[in-house]
């Protein structure tokens, strides 16, 4: 698998005419060689890949790398690479300029001072966009572990419970199930704060008739799941119903609307045009969704401002929302999968409005 990912990387570096990408971003180093730890990198150096990690991960190296050359390297990595013979005087040499900080730039040079630094974007990212059986089948897994934890969680929801005593059952949960973690820290919203798009579990008390946002997600072997569902504690209002169904309106267009060779930012216009059209426009401020995969906000960007075009192969989440200040909000959220012919969607929790 890693030897084909690494071929078609090789392919990008002759478009681009690097001789060496050093490849430093943990997620793209995973997707590259295998490694599942902490410190690594990854030189790439057509024909051959290097992989460099230091004494701490040498037996989870050798045991989990492949298609590249183990190195066992101090623990500041960047020492490591004058030993190595690709870094020729003149060597256009590409970096992750969104990984790279300023202090490990100026030290690659002063390192390497004869070679020809360029900065370069979404090399691997471009690759791992379009996603794989073998990272399918772990992305339905974590929407799986994620669906049945928030059915169980909603047995939990009592008034008087605390939002962040919500979220650290739903984390057990998760893990018992076989999660390796928490995709990002979760969001249990309720009452007026279910207006914050990201309002992080808090010491707030379940009321009735709030609305209780709940975004939850975990990680399965490297890959993520992300999931949006708001319930209201007791009976909704009318208000509470209305906003809701437009919110699910949006969303299903959306998925409906799904297909390859779409720009992204008309697909988030399919569910923007419902909102606006039911006056609530100004309380949809942010994108419609974001890809899925080693990181849970990963390409395709689905937003107005996207130059992204949907593709077979790209997993995403779709997720509008309406956040009324002082009030509350709404957001559901799912992950789909993009096929030859639509969108199938990967998280299976129900919609309707779910009174607890």
């Amino acid at each position: 698998m890693t030897g084909g990912r690494l071929n078609q990387a090789f392919g990008l570096m002759k478009k681009s005419k690097f001789d060496v990408f050093i490849v430093s971003k943990m997620c793209n180093v995973r997707y590259l060689s295998g490694y599942s730890g902490t410190n690594g990198m990854v030189v790439l150096a057509p024909p051959k890949a290097f992989f460099l990690t230091d004494f701490r991960y040498a037996v989870q190296a050798r045991k989990e790398v492949k298609n590249c050359q183990v190195i066992i390297a101090e623990r500041d990595l960047l020492g490591e690479l004058v030993h190595l013979a690709c870094f020729r005087s003149g060597a256009k040499t590409g970096f992750e300029s969104g990984t790279v900080t300023v202090r490990n730039f100026n030290k690659i040079k002063e390192l390497l001072p004869d070679i020809i630094l360029e900065p370069a974007e979404n090399l691997v990212e471009s690759l791992s966009i379009i996603k794989d059986q073998s990272e399918i089948n772990q992305i339905k897994r974590a929407c799986k572990i994620t669906d049945t934890v928030f059915a169980e969680s909603l047995k939990m929801i009592k008034p008087g419970m605390k939002e962040k005593d919500l979220a650290l059952e739903i984390l057990y949960r998760m893990i018992k199930l076989g999660a390796d973690g928490a995709s990002f820290d979760f969001i249990v919203a309720s009452g007026q704060r279910s207006s914050m798009p990201h309002g992080r579990a808090s010491e707030r008390k379940f009321k009735k008739g709030d609305f209780i946002t709940i975004d939850i997600g975990c990680f399965v072997n490297g890959y993520a799941s992300d999931l949006t569902r708001t319930v209201v504690l007791g009976k909704a209002s009318a208000r509470q119903k209305k906003i809701y169904q437009v919110v699910l309106e949006a969303q299903e267009a959306a998925i409906a609307a799904v297909k390859p060779g779409l720009p992204a930012k008309e697909l988030d216009m399919v569910a923007r045009d419902i909102i606006n059209k039911a006056g609530y426009g100004d309380y949809f401020g942010h994108g419609l969704g974001h890809g899925l995969g080693m990181e849970v906000h990963d390409l395709p960007v689905i937003n107005p401002r996207s130059t992204d075009i949907i593709a077979a192969g790209h997993v995403f989440t779709i997720e509008p929302g309406i956040y009324i200040p002082n009030w509350g909000g709404v957001r559901i959220e799912d992950d789909v999968l993009v096929t030859a012919t639509g969108a199938r969607a990967l998280t299976r929790a129900p919609k309707h409005l779910i009174e607890l």
